[in-house]
């Protein structure tokens, strides 16, 4: 699995090299170059974060997308999910098992950077709404992510409910992608994966992404942040240090995995 998402990743950042589309390895990907000069041994993903303005552009071009890659995004799949881009190899099968079973592929999870304003009342507004977006899009995907309710919370699940069945998902998923996308301002110092499980720890001043940086990952160079060590210790506290074993895990719940002979056209270099 490691070694066809390694292929994707470089199939789609060819790509994105050639469309002259930045992007930067965030999240546990970044942690691997850093402390494993690769995958984190227990991962099964990769996570690229890509500028706002750019990630736009990825969208407009992903009919462009390279042979044996494929792309799902709620503008293109009304069946996933996941209200980002995930790229994909065409010859792979990767079941999430759901309470709705979905083939997402082996490949790359596409998050934006969005820019965000410094702590104060519009970046208390912003979290607000991002706490309802993604509450409504959990409870509109309940068939896929079916779960306890405890008693206190069932009114507001209740509520959540009723209000999100009468919103169409891909207009759901639209409205929550213009709210964080509209955050920023010409004021705004922070840039951050507003999709992220590590709500605020993932938005870091501007400057540390910067013009970027190259790290090592499964022996090919790639983008990072300018300031890598920075942004991880934001996000992961003290990351050189491993986890207790119980905790070298993925966390995700994976049912099914096929891998074709065929690979996708990306190089390592």
């Amino acid at each position: 699995m490691q070694q066809r998402a390694f292929e994707v990743l470089c199939a789609l950042v060819d790509f994105l090299d050639a469309e002259g589309i930045g992007y930067f390895l965030i999240g546990g990907t970044l942690l691997g170059a850093l402390r494993h000069r690769g995958f984190i041994p227990w991962d099964d993903d990769i996570d690229i974060g890509i500028p706002r303005a750019d990630y736009r552009r990825l969208l407009q071009a992903l009919p462009r997308l390279p042979p044996g890659l494929k792309a799902a995004h709620p503008r293109n799949d009304p069946r996933t999910p996941y209200p980002f881009l995930v790229v994909s190899d065409t010859a792979s099968r990767l079941v999430i098992d759901y309470a709705r079973p979905y083939d997402r592929g082996i490949g790359v999870d596409v998050f934006p950077l969005d820019a965000v304003p410094q702590a104060g009342w519009q970046q208390a507004l912003l979290w607000r709404g991002i706490a309802l977006f993604r509450a409504m899009t959990m409870n509109k995907q309940a068939g896929y992510y079916r779960r306890r309710i405890p008693w206190r919370q069932r009114p507001r699940y209740a509520l959540l409910t009723l209000l999100s069945a009468w919103v169409p998902r891909r207009v759901l998923f639209r409205a929550y992608d213009t709210w964080t996308s509209s955050a920023g301002n010409r004021g705004s110092l922070l840039l951050g994966n507003l999709y992220g499980l590590y709500g605020h720890r993932e938005l870091v001043p501007a400057q540390v992404f910067g013009a970027g940086s190259k790290v090592h990952f499964q022996g090919r160079m790639f983008r990072a942040p300018a300031r890598p060590e920075e942004y991880l210790h934001a996000v992961y506290g003290d990351f050189m240090r491993l986890p207790p074993t119980t905790d070298r895990h993925s966390g995700h719940r994976i049912r099914t995995v096929s891998i074709a002979t065929a690979c996708t056209s990306g190089k390592a270099r």
